[in-house]
């Protein structure tokens, strides 16, 4: 694929494209001892709350993060910010977070797995969000179709 038509939108979806062909092609075909796309979903979620929060902030849905909303972005069983938060809000504190390698990998038990990603404030340490990483991807799949959307609008708005 050639270079980039209009970043931002290109950005977002060959980042999500690139999580799909890992699992369709490389997973089938790897031992497990040799899967990384738990450390590939951490990469591409770095890149996925950078550029928009650096090039396209208004893209970023302001939704209160609501049981219902939560439920809607595939998080069942991850522990986020009440509805006093909005995801934009979210967001911008995981970008911090990951910024600054103020998260955590944990492992619930001695297999070692990626289990929970706990998300820290970068100054007083404490875990705001802790995503159970089997919702991660339903996360980012529903975060960028938010941005797919609202991206073009900010483009066309600015011109």
């Amino acid at each position: 694929m050639g270079n980039y038509k209009d970043f931002e939108q290109d950005f977002v979806m060959r980042t999500m494209m690139l999580i799909d062909q890992y699992n369709e092609e490389i997973i089938p075909k790897k031992p497990f001892h040799e899967q990384f796309n738990y450390t590939l979903l951490l990469n591409c979620l770095l890149g996925l709350i950078v550029m928009p929060k650096e090039k396209a902030l208004t893209a970023i849905p302001t939704d209160r993060l609501t049981k219902k909303f939560k439920q809607s972005m595939g998080l069942e069983n991850s522990t986020l910010p009440g509805a006093e938060t909005s995801l934009r809000q979210l967001l911008i504190k995981m970008r911090n977070s990951v910024a600054h390698f103020d998260f955590e990998v944990v492992s619930t038990d001695e297999n070692m797995l990626f289990d929970i990603v706990k998300f820290k404030d970068t100054e007083s340490k404490d875990v705001f969000a802790s995503f159970k990483a089997n919702e991660i991807y339903p996360f980012l799949q529903f975060y960028t179709d938010c941005l797919h959307r609202n991206i073009p609008n900010i483009q066309s708005s600015t011109t």
